[in-house]
């Protein structure tokens, strides 16, 4: 287990060094291939050992061996979150076949949350690349149900109410505000994410997202940092959201739970109390 451990954190150091490409990249139309990892202020180029995820960083103590420049804490704050985000998927999952790709789920909603926050952006090729992962391997998802054709009808009905929900809620939008009330980014993702986990898991994700960015904008609001109406980027949230339905139990087992904690305290409290009277 250890081993299995280390080796999924080691990987998910390594494609966060990847996603620090992406994430800088992607935004301003350069490719993430070419040229070689360079240093954005000098332009010179970055040796291998002075690439390694976060020992390098520690090792030139967070400064370009080139020109001596400070290196954002974001570089390696990207690779060792990374790195825990493939981990907790293997408490998901444990060594199946279905690890694969919800590391590569988490790794696009890492990237995808870095990118909007900053440009308010979500590169169309990660939300393609989930609609399309998340289809073909519906047939080993555990998440889409128990038997082969269940799950990849599930996963179809997952990518349909994941970017359905949301473009209904564009149109409803612009029609009342007169305004774009929601991004096709958020649209595309979520359509990736529903054929990810399926429909119920989806709209669950939508629904958490909702609850953190309304607080998180009445608290803007109330500092002053926002004004009423001001469009906020929305993708962070819907990643927020996505990651944490792969933890929780669907909506409707959560209902239950909920009711069946009502009726006791029902019966402990006030029952009891009537009794008594």
């Amino acid at each position: 287990m250890f081993i299995e451990i280390f080796f999924l954190f080691i990987m998910g150091l390594v494609l966060g060094s990847f996603a620090n490409v992406c994430i800088y990249r992607m935004p301003r139309d350069m490719s993430v291939i070419k040229p070689a990892s360079h240093c954005t202020n000098c332009n010179g180029f970055i040796k291998w050992y002075d690439n390694i995820p976060i020992i390098s960083y520690l090792f030139l103590r967070g400064k370009c061996r080139n020109c001596g420049s400070k290196i954002s804490f974001i570089y390696p704050a990207i690779e060792f979150l990374c790195g825990l985000l493939f981990v907790s998927m293997y408490f998901v999952f444990g060594f199946t076949y279905s690890l694969l790709p919800f590391c590569l789920l988490v790794f696009s909603l890492l990237v995808i949350t870095a990118i909007d926050f900053e440009f308010q952006i979500i590169p169309d090729e990660f939300s393609f690349m989930l609609m399309i992962v998340g289809f073909v391997t519906s047939f080993f998802n555990p998440f889409l149900g128990d038997v082969f054709g269940q799950r990849i009808l599930n996963s179809f009905i997952g990518f349909l109410a994941g970017g359905g929900s949301l473009f209904a809620v564009a149109v409803i939008g612009k029609w009342i505000f007169k305004k774009d009330a929601m991004g096709g980014g958020d649209i595309k993702l979520m359509a990736g994410v529903g054929a990810f986990v399926g429909w119920e898991k989806v709209l669950f994700a939508i629904f958490i997202a909702s609850v953190f960015g309304s607080i998180v904008g009445i608290f803007l609001i109330l500092l002053k940092k926002i004004i009423k109406r001001q469009e906020i980027a929305f993708g962070p949230y819907l990643a927020l959201g996505s990651y944490l339905v792969l933890f929780l139990p669907s909506p409707n087992v959560i209902i239950g739970y909920l009711m069946v904690a009502e009726e006791n305290f029902l019966a402990k409290y006030i029952f009891s109390n009537l009794q008594n009277f």
